[in-house]
């Protein structure tokens, strides 16, 4: 049907219905911190985040080539975006209930009537021939009182949660491969310090053994030595098998096959690192940018308008139907003027008594509207709650890293002291292993405290909203956002306006 077509049916519609019955959607009213707490440590600025592409504030490639393939090949993204899609069908279903629904048809039919049943006669008529087309009007709804447009309303905004349901896996995304990427260079990292530790424990081994063979020392002392030196040989295919279990996982991120991911890291990186005050914002900005609660809002608009879809159950229904076509008993009378039929009018049902069902559904549309408003409630304070523990997370690994760099510094400086002591037999060999235990301790502690900080401002980023302006919005959820693709600010669905019809395909912008 084309837009003139339908225009023209919707004018004289709207001019006859005037207003929306059901309650307009207001945005709940929460009480936001002015700011955020961050721990006294960590410099912060009050000043919006910049978000977009905040991956790239890491300065490494690797980590920004593997996230563009993530958002090219990551299936679950592609399954939120078909979810999008299907959202956007049952939206373009839902408007399609403002028109009328006309048929095209013939038939052809043998038949025979008893007339007996009719006049009380004994006999009946001869069969003939039935051949008939035209156009029908099936039953069509006048939206007098705006329940179908409350319904439409419900539909736009269940499409709008799932855009930003779509947004939300676009973040988190992001995020898990940035985490799993890290996670990689941390084990790494660990890897490097433990080979460190082995070549050390190999001197040490080979020294002991130079000196049981001139008796200096006891046997005890090689079999401790090099059960020192087995351990540590140990960690290394366990680390080597996280770090392919973690490229695994990496893999299926990306949408791809286990195995090249593995290839392509298997050189070692250092750990990216971001070293600079921090930008935050306010918790107010969560209310826009944050997908999850952006979804929850969408999902309390869908309740309050079918609050209104309930409550025109209490009203009359107004319908239209109707049928015009050509009758003849044969195949020739089809073309003639005189043959044809038609009906038309309209028609009012009341369901005054229903056993209190409408008031049921009504109930049951305001206690869903109750959850979900709750719901969203509980979002917001999740998404404050969660700026808050990134934060000091972020700054408790921070501060041990710095303190893990001051330590292993001193310590390696104390192994190399206590190895030439213990070679010039002024310590004994037990010295000698606490000495290099320390050393992989404290190596392996700022590896994982560095990992860790990186992954900790990854956290940050993510519970801020994580950056999905620029993102393009998947087709089918245009309708649902305008041809500007804007995100929603909560006031953006008056009841006055009429619900954006759905574009075709051949229409929108590609």
């Amino acid at each position: 049907m084309s837009q003139r077509i339908r225009a023209a049916l919707l004018v004289p519609m709207l001019v006859m219905s005037g207003c929306l019955i059901g309650p307009n959607y207001e945005r709940p009213k929460i009480d936001m911190p002015a700011s955020y707490r961050p721990p006294k440590h960590l410099r912060t600025d009050p000043e919006e985040a910049p978000l977009d592409e905040w991956w790239q504030n890491f300065d490494d490639a690797m980590l920004a080539r593997l996230i563009r393939r993530a958002e090219s090949g990551s299936l679950t993204l592609q399954q939120a975006a078909a979810n999008v899609e299907l959202y956007r069908a049952r939206y373009g279903v839902s408007y399609s209930s403002l028109f009328p629904s006309i048929s095209l048809g013939a038939s052809y039919s043998r038949e025979r009537v008893n007339t007996a049943s009719l006049d009380g006669g004994q006999g009946g008529a001869e069969p003939f021939n039935d051949w008939n087309y035209g156009l029908a009007l099936a039953t069509w709804e006048i939206d007098l009182f705006g329940k179908i447009r409350r319904s439409m309303q419900a539909a736009q905004a269940e499409l709008q949660a799932t855009v930003e349901q779509y947004r939300q896996m676009l973040v988190s995304l992001r995020a898990e491969v940035a985490i799993a990427y890290l996670s990689v260079r941390t084990l790494q990292a660990q890897l490097g310090y433990t080979c460190e530790i082995v070549e050390l424990l190999t001197q040490v081994v080979r020294v002991t053994e130079a000196r049981f063979a001139a008796q200096t020392t006891s046997l005890i002392d090689l079999s401790q030595a090099r059960a020192q030196l087995a351990n540590a040989k140990a960690q290394i295919p366990l680390l080597e098998a996280q770090i392919a279990a973690q490229c695994n996982g990496l893999s299926v991120l990306l949408g791809e096959m286990p195995g090249p991911v593995l290839d392509e890291l298997a050189e070692a990186s250092p750990i990216p690192l971001i070293d600079r005050e921090l930008a935050i914002g306010i918790p107010m900005d969560l209310l826009r940018r944050r997908a999850d609660v952006l979804d929850a809002e969408r999902r309390l608009v869908a309740a309050v308008a079918r609050i209104g879809v309930a409550e025109a159950g209490f009203l009359p229904e107004v319908t239209l139907v109707g049928a015009w076509g050509i009758d003849s008993t044969t195949f020739s009378g089809l073309d003639s003027w005189s043959n044809r039929t038609y009906s038309f009018g309209p028609r009012i049902m009341w369901n005054f008594f229903n056993g209190g069902r409408v008031v049921s559904q009504v109930q049951q549309a305001q206690a869903q509207t109750l959850v979900d408003e709750l719901g969203y409630r509980q979002v917001v304070l999740k998404a404050v709650a969660e700026v808050q523990t990134a934060l000091s997370n972020y700054d408790g690994t921070r501060r041990a890293m710095f303190d893990y760099r001051a330590g292993v510094s001193d310590v390696t400086k104390a192994y190399e002291l206590a190895l030439s002591r213990y070679k010039a037999g002024t310590i004994d060999l037990t010295q000698l292993l606490q000495f290099a235990q320390i050393v992989l301790d404290a190596q392996n502690g700022l590896a994982q405290a560095t990992g860790q900080t990186s992954q900790n401002l990854v956290e940050l980023y993510r519970s801020l909203g994580g950056g999905w302006e620029s993102v393009t919005i998947p087709y089918g959820g245009r309708d649902a956002f305008g041809p500007d693709g804007a995100p929603p600010d909560g006031h953006d669905f008056p009841p006055q306006r009429e619900p954006e019809p759905p574009k075709s395909k051949a229409a929108s912008p590609s």
